[in-house]
C-alpha cells in the first residue's frame, strides 16, 4: 500500500512487543509521545516567559508521561496508563489555570484535548467520563473564583466567567459530538458495505455454482459426445481395413477419418484445459521405450505430412537412453501439439524433430527440437501463443486449412502447462515468414529394463488364433458391436458374449469365468466400477479373478481412481484406440503369464 500513514503505522507496530499491536495501544503511544515532545520545549519557554508555576508543571508533567510510557511498556494494563495519562494532563490544565485568571484563562482552551485519547483508546463510555470529570473541575474552578480565592481580570464579574465556562462546555461537547456524528456516518458505511459484501458473497457463491456446473455440464457433454464419437471411429476403421473398397471410397473414409480424429482433439482439449484450470492435471509416470515412444510419436502425424507434401524427419541422437521413466500418454500429447502446429502452418519445405539428451543440474533432460519452414512468427505474436483460444494464421494457410481444422487455440496453452508439470521448459525462435522452432526441454529419470517387455503388436497384419472367450458389457447396443466387430477381426476364434446393462453383466461373471471382460463404466442401472466391486468382494475363484478392462468415456481422474479402488486392471478411454486394445487384451489373454512393460 503506498499511503505513507499506514506504513508508519505498519512500522510502529512492528517495533512493538506482540501484546501491544494492536490500534488502541498504537494510538496511546501516539498521543503519549506527542504530549511530552511538546511539553519539553514548552517548560524552558514559559520559564523564560517568567511563569515558573507553568514551566515546572509542564516539565513534570513530561516526566510522569514518560514514566507512564516506560510502565505500558513493561505491562501496565491500557486502562490505568490511560487513567494516569489524563489525571496528569487535566491537573496540568487546571493547575495552571488557576494562576492564570481561572476560567477566563487561556490554557482552558486544552480542555478539547481531554477526550481525543479515550475515543480512541479505550472507548467512547470512557471520553464521557472524562469530560464530565472536566466539567465537575471547571465548576469548582468557577466556584472558588467567584468566592474570591482566586484571581479575576480587572473588571470582570461572574458573568464573564460564566460566559468563559460556558464556551468550553460548548467546545468539549462538540467534541464528543463530532465523535458520535462520525461513529453513525461510519456504521452507515460499515451496513453499506456489508450489504455490499453480502450481495457479492451471493454473487460468488452464484458464479462458484455456476463453474462447477460447467465443469459437471462438460463431462456429461464429453461422455456423450465420446460414446457415438467410439461408434463413428470404430466404424470408419474397421471400414478403412475393407480391401473391397473403391479408391474414391477409401478417400471418403480417410477424410471421415481425420474429422473424426480432429473432433477428438477438440474434446481433449476442452477436458484438459479445464483440468488444467482446476488444478486436477495429473501425470502417470511409468518406464517406457523412450526411442520407440519417440518414434510412434512422429510417425502418427506421418499421413498428414504427406498430404502437406512436407520433407518430414525424424532423428534421434544415440545418447537418448532407452528405459526412462516418463509419462508416455502426456509426452506424446506435448509433441504431437508442436508437430500438429508446425505441419498445419508450414505451406511448404520440411518438419523436422531432433531427439537428443542434455546436463542440467537436477540430471538429465531430454531435449526435443521441432523446426520447420512456415509462415512463423512475428514478437507480438510469440507474446500471447500460449493465452488459451489464441490462433494465429495467415493468408497461405487458410488456402490450404479449412476453417473447423485449424483447432480450438487450445494446444499450446495445454503444452505449456504440461511443460510446466513436468518442471520443463518450452522455447521458441521464430521469425515471420522464416519458420519457427519449438524447443522442449524435460527431466529424465533413467530406469532399468523391464524383465519381459510386452513385444510390440501390429493390428494391421496380425490375426492371433487364441479361442479367448471374452465379454463386453455396455448399455449402448452400438458400441458393444463396435467392441465386438473389432475382436473378431484380430482374434477370429474368440467367443464373444454381450451384457446390456450392469446388473446382467453382474450375473454373467458369477456363473461363467471369462478370459476377459471389457465394461462400460456409466451404465443407468448401475456403475461398472460397481460391478467390478461386487464380482471382486462376493465371487469365488476364478470368478473374482477376472481380468477386466474398463472402457470408459468418461476419463476423468476421479473416475479412474474408482476404478483402481474397485479392483479393474486397466482403464482405456473411448473412443478407444484399436492397437492398444488388442494389446492390452492379449496382455490379459493369450501373454497373461509375462508382466506388462
Amino acid at each position: 500500500m503506498n499511503n505513507p500513514n499506514y506504513r508508519f503505522y505498519l512500522w510502529v507496530l512492528r517495533k512493538l512487543p506482540s501484546r501491544l499491536r494492536s490500534p488502541q495501544n498504537f494510538y496511546f503511544l501516539l498521543n503519549s509521545l506527542s504530549a511530552v515532545v511538546f511539553l519539553v520545549p514548552i517548560g524552558p519557554l514559559m520559564l523564560w516567559l517568567q511563569n515558573p508555576q507553568a514551566g515546572w508543571s509542564c516539565a513534570l508533567t513530561a516526566v510522569i508521561l514518560s514514566a507512564n510510557l516506560v510502565m505500558w511498556r513493561k505491562g501496565l494494563s491500557l486502562v490505568w496508563v490511560h487513567a494516569i495519562y489524563q489525571t496528569t494532563l487535566m491537573f496540568l490544565i487546571f493547575y495552571n489555570a488557576a494562576f492564570t485568571f481561572g476560567v477566563g484563562s487561556s490554557m482552558l482552551v486544552f480542555m478539547g484535548v481531554v477526550p481525543i485519547l479515550p475515543v480512541f483508546s479505550v472507548g467512547r463510555t470512557w471520553a464521557v467520563f472524562w469530560v464530565l470529570i472536566s466539567f465537575v473541575l471547571l465548576a469548582i474552578l468557577f466556584t472558588l473564583q467567584v468566592q474570591g480565592y482566586l484571581p479575576m481580570h480587572p473588571g470582570e464579574d461572574w458573568r464573564n466567567l460564566m460566559q468563559s465556562a460556558i464556551c468550553i462546555v460548548i467546545l468539549e461537547c462538540t467534541q464528543i459530538l463530532l465523535v458520535y456524528v462520525y461513529d453513525s456516518a461510519n456504521s452507515q458505511n460499515l451496513a453499506t458495505l456489508r450489504r455490499n459484501n453480502l450481495r457479492l458473497e451471493k454473487l460468488s457463491s452464484a458464479l462458484l455454482i455456476a463453474d462447477s456446473h460447467k465443469d459437471k455440464f462438460l463431462a456429461m457433454v464429453s461422455h456423450d459426445m465420446r460414446t457415438p464419437l467410439n461408434a463413428v471411429i470404430g466404424y470408419l476403421g474397421l471400414l478403412h481395413d475393407n480391401r473391397q473398397l473403391s479408391e474414391e471410397s477409401k478417400d471418403f473414409v480417410n477424410n471421415a477419418q481425420h474429422a473424426a480424429a480432429h473432433l477428438l482433439t477438440v474434446i481433449n482439449d476442452l477436458l484438459d484445459f479445464s483440468q488444467i484450470r482446476l488444478g486436477q492435471l495429473t501425470l502417470h509416470p511409468q518406464v517406457i521405450n523412450l526411442p520407440m515412444a519417440l518414434r510412434q510419436t512422429f510417425h502418427t502425424l506421418s499421413n498428414q505430412a504427406q498430404e502437406a507434401q512436407l520433407n518430414y524427419r525424424l532423428d534421434i541422437s544415440p545418447q537418448v537412453p532407452t528405459w526412462v521413466l516418463l509419462d508416455q500418454n502426456r509426452l506424446s500429447q506435448m509433441l504431437i501439439n508442436l508437430l500438429g502446429n508446425a505441419i498445419k502452418f508450414t505451406p511448404k519445405g520440411h518438419v523436422l524433430m531432433h531427439a537428443s539428451v542434455a546436463s542440467s543440474p537436477n540430471g538429465l533432460d531430454l531435449v526435443c527440437r521441432i523446426e520447420d519452414t512456415g509462415i512463423g512468427m512475428s514478437t507480438s505474436q510469440q507474446e500471447r501463443i500460449y493465452q488459451p483460444f489464441t490462433q494465429v494464421y495467415d493468408v497461405t494457410t487458410s488456402l490450404r486449412l479449412s476453417e473447423p481444422m485449424r483447432g480450438n487455440g487450445l494446444g499450446l496453452a495445454i503444452t505449456q502447462s504440461l511443460v510446466k508439470s513436468h518442471h520443463g521448459r518450452l522455447l521458441l525462435q521464430s521469425e515471420l515468414g522464416q519458420g519457427s522452432v519449438f524447443t522442449l526441454y524435460l527431466p529424465l529419470t533413467v530406469s532399468a529394463e523391464p524383465i519381459n517387455p510386452l513385444p510390440a503388436f501390429n493390428l494391421t497384419t496380425s490375426q492371433d488364433p487364441t479361442a479367448i472367450h471374452v465379454l463386453v458389457v455396455d448399455d449402448n447396443d452400438v458400441n458393444r458391436l463396435v467392441v465386438s466387430t473389432t475382436l473378431m477381426r484380430s482374434f477370429p476364434n474368440a467367443i464373444i458374449e454381450q451384457a446390456a446393462n450392469g446388473q446382467e453383466g453382474l450375473q454373467k461373471m458369477r456363473s461363467t469365468a471369462f478370459d476377459v471382460v471389457l465394461i462400460d463404466l456409466v451404465m443407468p442401472d448401475m456403475d461398472g466400477s460397481e460391478v467390478v466391486a461386487k464380482v471382486r468382494q462376493s465371487c469365488p475363484e476364478p470368478f473374482c479373478s477376472v481380468p477386466v478392462i474398463a472402457l470408459t468415456a468418461n476419463v476423468a481422474q476421479d473416475a479412474v481412481d474408482r476404478c483402481n479402488a474397485a479392483g479393474v486392471n486397466e482403464v482405456l478411454a473411448k473412443p478407444f484406440d484399436r492397437q492398444i486394445l488388442i494389446r492390452a487384451i492379449r496382455h490379459y489373454t493369450v501373454d497373461k503369464d509375462l508382466p506388462r512393460a
